[in-house]
């Protein structure tokens, strides 16, 4: 299974804010979209960073100051230090990429262009759905009941 089908699954919708933005705009359409980051785009609708939960509390706990004055920039992860993932890579190679770069959040990308973002919920979920189908498959075949 790809990242593509991951975002076929659950769709390309990403949600996003414009720089200049207060980390209390941020958090408010968190919560509102249940979700735990954020693009973070330019006036030029290119990604400027991801700002997620931790970098948010991270802010906070080293004395960051009130939320409704900080900005999105402030506390992002920048576009240079962004991790990212190709629609075409696998998920196996995506939870690595997670792992190894201690995220929850990977923008999907094809040509340059931004198709997607994926949590490691998602590719939790996807993982399972497969084995699931996997596993349903093998018993089948044990028992008999395939396909002739």
């Amino acid at each position: 299974m790809t990242i593509k089908d991951v975002i076929r699954q659950k769709g390309e919708k990403v949600y996003s804010l414009q720089t200049g933005e207060t980390l209390r705009e941020a958090l408010a359409n968190m919560t509102a979209h249940r979700i735990g980051a954020l693009l973070i785009m330019d006036r030029n609708r290119e990604i400027a960073g991801i700002l997620s939960e931790r970098d948010i509390l991270r802010h906070l706990d080293n004395g960051g100051g009130i939320l409704g004055k900080a900005t999105v920039e402030e506390v992002m992860t920048p576009r240079h230090r962004l991790v990212v993932v190709a629609e075409d890579d696998d998920l196996d190679y995506a939870m690595g990429i997670m792992t190894r770069n201690r995220v929850r959040h990977l923008p999907v990308v094809a040509a340059g262009k931004l198709c997607g973002m994926v949590s490691i919920g998602d590719l939790i979920k996807a993982q399972l759905s497969c084995r699931e189908h996997e596993n349903k498959m093998l018993q089948d075949y044990i028992a008999g009941r395939y396909p002739a």
